[in-house]
């Protein structure tokens, strides 16, 4: 009996210690390059490491490499978030692959820049970097005037608004040290901070605005004084904490893109005159049962003004659509895919399938007679089975691109407007649940080897999922559950 308490004693150690360890290891991480410039670098360092984080101050000129897994030191471990404060140094181009390699691997970036004209050279390379490593725009348009910092101060409004966080006058007074002469400009980033004349002086990249693939941020400004508490008239940790912590808390969220939306409107404004039926079918085999009921349904190619083409082997089709304005878009290339699809009211549904051996089973429906549905499917590879019910009344919107051999079974349902977008690479299985009254939005991006996705979204609270997965192992399983 002894010996088993003592071996259940050494193993509560064992397992405290590891705790411990495991605790240790998942420590958020900062590293700050700077120039010493004043004590601008050592208040970020104190806010970051108030906030929980472990920070690493460095004066190097070089950016180091692999920093998302190393430690500048050798040792592993990597970093979180990379304040890159060095104002009057440029990234070179070394730099700003290592950056963009950070922030492709989930990194968050923050890089300072300086005057336009006094620092052109920083300022040109941290907007050759959004531009050629992320494929973003920004344009500088800052004093070149020689003006220094504060200059005219007292002629500019420097009351910050941001998108984060309600900062007012009351928080910091009339003249916050947020000096943009020189440092304000545009780019198609989300905007996190502008002055009081509604220039933009933080702005952030992230989720679609990065290539795909890429899970982390970019945040740029031109001000090395903002950091600076002499010139700050309030509270500079509570600058800091209230207008960039977001930028190190911030997750990224769901939501239908611009480009969505677009393609979302093109199908919801197609006007259909009586029913019309546009197919052009190449092949053996194919099995095509079609039936539409009431005014102004529509059968066309997915670019909405050719044909749909079915082209292939032992393909089966069977589609009903039934009331007024349907409109759908089907392309199938291969063989031996069987789609049914059903549409109820006034949906749309976009269908594109290239391979062989795809099962799809496609629902739209509503209550009534009333709802708004949107579906787009793409799948290029082979073996997928995709099954797909969006219910109900309400806006419900899913975009789908598969490729590999999938199964994925998603349910929107319920009375709120829901919003889902799932791109697959290869052998994932994924069961997607949207329900009840509230607005829920869900994201998922997986790629590599075979992962296990399930997802719940069941509330009248408004529930927000975003997921970008690349997995290179062969056990790969998140479930989540929202409600």
């Amino acid at each position: 009996m002894k010996k088993l308490i003592k071996f259940l004693l050494w193993g509560l150690i064992i397992w405290v210690i590891l705790f411990m360890t495991i605790d240790k290891v998942k420590a958020n991480t900062a590293l700050i390059y700077h120039s010493n410039y004043s004590d601008a670098h050592t208040n970020v360092k104190t806010q970051l490491e108030a906030d929980g984080y472990t920070v690493t101050l460095s004066t190097t000129g070089t950016v180091h490499d692999n920093l998302k897994t190393n430690n500048i030191d050798g040792t592993s471990g990597g970093y979180d978030v990379v304040y890159d404060m060095k104002y009057n140094n440029s990234i070179g181009s070394n730099g700003k692959t290592r950056y963009q390699n950070f922030v492709q691997a989930g990194g968050v970036l923050v890089l300072v820049g300086e005057n336009n004209q006094n620092f052109s050279n920083n300022n040109q390379t941290i907007e050759a970097f959004i531009e050629n490593k992320l494929g973003g725009t920004v344009s500088i348009n800052g004093n070149t005037t020689g003006c220094s910092y504060n200059c005219t101060n007292n002629t500019n409004s420097n009351t910050i608004t941001t998108t984060n966080t309600a900062i007012t006058d009351s928080d910091y007074g009339s003249d916050v040290a947020v000096y943009p002469y020189g440092a304000h400009f545009t780019g198609d980033g989300t905007w996190l901070a502008k002055d009081g004349n509604g220039r933009i002086v933080w702005m952030r990249w992230s989720g679609d605005q990065l290539p795909s693939g890429y899970t982390g941020a970019a945040y740029i400004t031109f001000d090395i004084n903002q950091f600076q508490s002499e010139f700050d008239k309030a509270k500079m940790a509570n600058l800091i904490s209230d207008t960039y912590e977001s930028i190190l808390t911030a997750t990224p969220t769901s939501g239908i893109t611009s480009s969505q939306t677009t393609e979302f409107n093109t199908y919801r404004n197609k006007s259909v005159s009586g029913n019309q039926i546009y197919i052009t079918q190449t092949g053996d085999n194919n099995t095509l049962n079609i039936a539409q009921d009431g005014d102004d349904n529509l059968i066309i190619g997915t670019d909405l003004t050719s044909a749909a083409v079915i082209n292939g082997d032992n393909n089966a089709l069977d589609l009903d659509q039934i009331g007024n304005d349907n409109v759908l878009g089907l392309d199938i290339v291969g063989s031996s895919n069987n789609v049914a699809v059903t549409q109820n009211q006034d949906q749309r549904a976009k269908l594109s399938i290239t391979g062989s051996s795809n099962n799809v089973d496609l629902d739209q429906s509503a209550i009534n007679y009333v709802g708004e549905h949107y579906m787009s499917v793409i799948i290029a590879g082979n073996s997928n089975a995709v099954d797909v019910d969006q219910t109900e009344t309400g806006n419900k919107k899913l975009f789908l691109d598969i490729d590999g051999s999938n199964n994925v079974a998603v349910d929107q349902k319920g009375t709120g407007n829901h919003y889902s977008e799932i791109t697959l690479t290869d052998s994932h299985n994924v069961d997607v649940t949207q329900d009840g009254s509230g607005d829920h939005n869900a994201t998922i991006n997986l790629s590599g080897n075979p992962s296990t996705v399930n997802l719940t979204q069941d509330s009248s609270t408004d529930q927000n999922y975003h997921l970008q997965q690349s997995c290179v192992t062969n056990t790969c399983s998140v479930t989540v559950t929202q409600n």
